[in-house]
């Protein structure tokens, strides 16, 4: 009897021990839509919010889905969808929300800087192209005895 004891405890003990050798990443705050219309969009983010700060993400994904089911053009709604979204795994969708975001909420810092948009690339920078000596001018360097050159 007291051998089962002592192995109970010790099996408590060794499983207690892994989940604070391995505890689970910090999930991304989500953020509040307080600004958003109908109010059932603010209703459905926060319960989202309360259960994504639970991980129980399944269920937060379904109240983000309603609160942008009823807010489209809620930023912040979507954000918090594409975060949830990434945790669990579902990377295109998540994708497809971020970006959404990005696009509802061009000066929100918070949703721009956020590392779960980052590997999407920066889509507020537009890529320049860089022109050669030859594209800059007739008279440039490398366009010499074309029109316009020496």
């Amino acid at each position: 009897m007291r051998a089962a004891r002592a192995l109970a405890l010790c099996l408590v003990i060794a499983m207690s021990g892994c989940s604070l050798l391995n505890p689970p990443h910090p999930l991304r705050p989500p953020l509040p839509a307080n600004g958003c219309q109908p109010a059932t969009v603010i209703k459905y983010n926060q319960a989202g919010i309360v259960l994504y700060k639970d991980r129980r993400l399944e269920a937060a994904k379904a109240e983000f889905l309603m609160a942008v089911s009823e807010g489209p053009k809620c930023a912040e709604a979507h954000y918090n969808l594409g975060n949830t979204l990434w945790y669990l795994g579902e990377k295109e969708e998540a994708r497809a929300h971020l970006l959404q975001a990005a696009d509802l909420a061009p000066g929100n810092a918070v949703i721009w800087d956020s590392p779960v948009l980052h590997p999407y690339g920066e889509p507020q920078k537009e890529k320049k192209k860089k022109e050669t000596a030859a594209e800059q001018a007739p008279g440039a360097f490398g366009n010499r005895g074309r029109l316009g050159g020496y």
